[in-house]
């Protein structure tokens, strides 16, 4: 029996019971969707927390040792602008995004007669990057403005409450006396920069500050959060030839990252992301199971026309080939009715969440997961006949003919 024929009687035979078939159909639609749709899902948790657990956990913090930590009791060195520019010179641009001297201190704020007492950092524009603070109106300063040690500076949320009454509109173009010296507002901040004045750190360190080559601490911005750990070796092989460090244990300096929070979120989302993907084979074993039931009973229903089609020449090869196609088909067609009712689940879900859960993030629908929901769908049909398909084809024609 050729394959078309083998096709026409597969097609013939689910017709015949289509109550039977469809239901069987409906289990393996019901898994490859719920595949498509768990996958999707979670693909854009993923990506959507990633990107922010990139921008929150990438900041290494580099500060002085407190002398009583370095053996001997010797007296720290300073961390100095040799310092920055040995790191700057020598940082891989593939672990190391940016380096952010920093100076800081409570300084009061002053317009007019109110006042507040302010956090005042002085930095690059990228300590906004290393706190993932966001600029809420105006601009940061510019690489010009940094050089030339302008008096400009951006506001937090309670310094604009305190000194504009919330006003941020109002505080752009404004101006501000930080300790005695005038500074004009040229942005303001939002997020968790709370009590933060950001100003260029030249310009904190020559009006405010003091110290005229040294600063209170270095961040480093890694370039995501795996290349952290590879940041902190490469700051630390830099700095131990800076200080002179020839043993790990004598160094007056620490390293550290600010990252433990954001492992752990990483690790329950990968968590999440494995339950989802075992949830969804539980239910395509299932609808395995099911099908192969159902190609059981089919081929119990019909040995008689086993028994009948075998005495009449049929190779147990055709009658393989048939309840093998047979089973093959009806997984096919549901894995299709599957990815589409997937792809249909998946867009609704991307014009949905961002309106009703964006914290679930957008679903990201890939080519790969409709391939390989389809190519599982065709394997379930294939594990799920072969053994019915055997039995089949090993029945004696004449204990067929008298079942």
């Amino acid at each position: 029996m050729h394959f078309t024929e083998s096709f026409r009687i597969a097609l013939h035979c689910m017709k015949s019971g289509r109550v039977r078939t469809v239901l069987t159909m409906l289990g393996i639609v019901i898994s490859v969707a719920a595949i498509i749709a768990g996958d999707s899902l979670s693909a854009g948790l993923r990506n959507t927390y990633r990107d922010e657990f990139d921008s929150m956990f990438t900041s290494i913090s580099i500060t002085p040792k407190a002398a009583a930590a370095i053996p001997g009791g010797n007296r720290p060195r300073s961390l100095r602008d040799s310092d920055i520019d040995a790191l700057t010179r020598q940082a891989n641009p593939e672990l190391i995004a940016d380096v952010v001297p920093i100076v800081s201190g409570p300084v009061v704020v002053r317009r007019g007669s109110d006042k507040f007492r302010a956090n005042v950092i002085g930095a690059t524009p990228g300590y906004l990057r290393m706190r993932n603070y966001p600029v809420t109106e105006g601009v940061v300063f510019t690489a010009a403005q940094y050089q030339r040690e302008a008096r400009v500076v951006l506001l937090g949320p309670l310094v604009i409450d305190a000194l504009f009454a919330g006003n941020r509109t109002a505080a752009i173009g404004s101006t501000v006396q930080i300790g005695r010296v005038p500074f004009e507002v040229v942005g303001t901040l939002g997020g968790a920069a709370t009590l933060t004045a950001l100003v260029p750190m030249p310009t904190a360190r020559g009006y405010l500050f003091g110290g005229m080559h040294t600063v209170g601490s270095i961040g480093i911005v890694a370039t995501h959060m795996g290349t952290v750990n590879a940041a902190i070796r490469q700051v630390n092989n830099i700095l131990d030839e800076q200080h002179f460090v020839k043993v790990p244990g004598q160094r007056d300096y620490v390293a550290s990252a600010e990252q433990t929070t954001g492992t752990l979120a990483i690790q329950l989302l990968a968590v999440l992301v494995w339950l989802t993907r075992t949830t969804t084979g539980i239910a395509l074993l299932i609808g395995t199971l099911g099908l192969a039931n159902i190609m059981f009973i089919t081929v119990t229903e019909r040995t008689n026309e086993i028994g009948v089609r075998r005495a009449i020449g049929a190779r147990r090869a055709a009658i393989l080939r048939q309840f093998l196609l047979e089973a093959v088909l009806i997984a096919g067609i549901g894995g299709a009715i599957g990815v589409g009712v997937g792809v249909a689940a998946v867009i609704a879900g991307q014009r949905c969440f961002p309106v009703l859960a964006p914290v679930f993030g957008i679903p990201e629908l890939s080519i790969q997961t409709l391939a390989a929901a389809f190519g599982l769908s065709l394997l379930v049909g294939l594990l799920a006949g072969t053994y019915p398909a055997l039995r089949a084809s090993r029945l004696h024609p004449w204990n067929a003919l008298r079942y």
